[in-house]
């Protein structure tokens, strides 16, 4: 089938390949931008109230507590407080129902409302330390790649570098097949002319399989070759934590203490 006299697979072609390129430059512009607000917003906000907030945290006497609480508020409620750099909307507003908890107890200073006052700061605390090592580990997520790249054979370098672009690319494949078997299944419901004849279901199942078998084997390898300033989550802290505390709890009792 052709339209202006081109065949209508490569008029697909042609808008799928402008449509990629225009996704991957406007996206990485987006990454850009986004990467220039989070610099501010960690270097003007996250880190210092992360400082403030577990000084607070770490403070067990209670009038100290409170006049560090209090300090804390009169910076970040003040006219030229940066909190509107915080970039989570949630975030935001619960900092500022924070500020009405605060008020509420500067009116009337009870245990009831101490106690509500000194829950939220914990919670604020927790909110601003995800906020803050997540920035962190966005803005210097190549850090230990670019120190390995230094210090590394620049042979081995190059094959790094080639390998990031074959897992890309197997991340790509697994994708694309995942489409085309969306389509194939739409076209045994509704048949169109474009769709090649000679494909079918189990050509489009195999190509899945095919992509994930080298989706798989490049993330085998992955962990090894690409180098990521991440830290370990709190999920798996949480869980290593407790592993330990079971084991040492059986050991206790195998042992007889």
């Amino acid at each position: 089938m052709k339209i202006w006299g081109l065949d209508i697979s490569v008029i697909i072609v042609a808008l799928v390949t402008a449509y990629i390129g225009y996704q991957f430059n406007h996206r990485a512009k987006k990454r850009e931008t986004f990467l220039k607000e989070l610099s501010v917003s960690y270097n003007e906000v996250y880190s210092l109230m992360y400082v403030e907030l577990s000084l607070i945290e770490a403070t067990e006497g209670k009038e100290e507590k409170i006049r560090l609480i209090d300090n804390f508020v009169q910076e970040y409620s003040g006219k030229n407080s940066k909190i509107r750099l915080l970039a989570s909307s949630y975030l935001l507003e619960y900092f500022y129902n924070f500020l009405k908890i605060h008020l509420k107890y500067k009116q009337e200073e009870n245990r009831i409302n101490e106690h509500e006052l000194f829950k939220m700061v914990t919670e604020l605390f927790s909110m601003i330390e995800d906020e803050y090592w997540n920035a962190h580990d966005t803005i210097y997520e190549d850090h230990k790649q670019f120190i390995s790249d230094t210090f590394t054979n620049p042979f081995f370098v190059i094959f790094a570098n080639l390998f990031r672009v074959i897992y890309h690319l197997s991340v790509f494949a697994f994708w694309s097949s995942i489409i085309i078997l969306y389509f194939t299944v739409a076209q045994l419901i509704s048949p169109v002319e474009w769709f090649p004849v000679w494909w079918n279901i189990y050509y489009s199942i195999t190509l899945v399989i095919i992509s994930i078998a080298f989706f798989g084997f490049m993330m085998m390898f992955k962990e090894m070759i690409i180098k990521k300033n991440r830290r370990e989550s709190k999920l798996v802290k949480s869980l290593k934590k407790k592993t330990k505390e079971t084991i040492l709890k059986y050991r206790r009792l195998l042992l007889g203490h």
